[in-house]
């Protein structure tokens, strides 16, 4: 494992495009809409063009590890830090997003560049489908619900549980399971309000 490339991963996750995108606008996100540094709040806060470009700065923020450093075999543990900058950032007194999108960073690096050398990865048809079919699956949960938590929370599990399918090493499938616990633990408000039919609904 190297240090600095964890120490690394986990700044670059620290940045926070929601901040920065609302800050330009003149807004402070963390007090606006649901409060939450995330796309779905910059999405209702500032409009669709910001989302974008949250969603893009956040999902590059867990690609770009996978992607430099994939023949390193601890490739996953730099995910996994990017994803706690994004939830607990250095720079913003450790109030970060929920770290979906970022997580989502790692899950299509690690399929397209299949640093496992997993067969089912290694299949082209797999790889052109796959990142669309998961966005389709995202977006037909998301349109039936209308609440981006269950969206986002189904597409999570689904995505880590084939990362787990395809991983025959401990030390990744307990990662990943720490990245399926985080990501829940940050929602845990939202499933709280779930249970109680009271989550916002776009």
């Amino acid at each position: 494992m190297n240090f600095l490339v964890l120490v690394f991963s986990y700044l670059l996750g620290s940045v926070n495009f929601a901040y920065i995108t609302a800050r330009i606008k003149g807004i402070d996100i963390s007090s606006s809409g649901s409060g939450n540094p995330g796309t779905s709040n910059v999405l209702r806060t500032l409009g669709k063009s910001s989302a974008a470009i949250v969603l893009l700065g956040d999902l590059l923020k867990g690609a770009i590890p996978i992607v430099f450093f994939s023949n390193d075999k601890y490739f996953l543990l730099y995910g996994l830090a990017a994803v706690l900058g994004h939830i607990y950032p250095l720079f913003y007194k450790f109030k970060g997003g929920k770290g979906v999108a970022t997580y989502l960073g790692v899950y299509i690096a690690a399929v397209l560049l299949n640093p496992n050398n997993s067969e089912l990865f290694d299949l082209q048809i797999f790889q052109i489908l796959n990142i669309p079919t998961i966005a389709l699956f995202y977006f037909v949960i998301f349109k039936t619900t209308r609440v981006s938590a269950i969206a986002s929370l189904s597409t999570v599990t689904t995505t880590i549980a084939l990362l787990i399918f395809v991983n025959n090493e401990i030390e990744n499938i307990l990662i990943l399971l720490i990245l399926l616990f985080l990501i829940f633990l940050k929602h845990s408000e939202n499933i709280k309000r779930l249970a109680e039919g009271k989550e916002n609904k776009f």
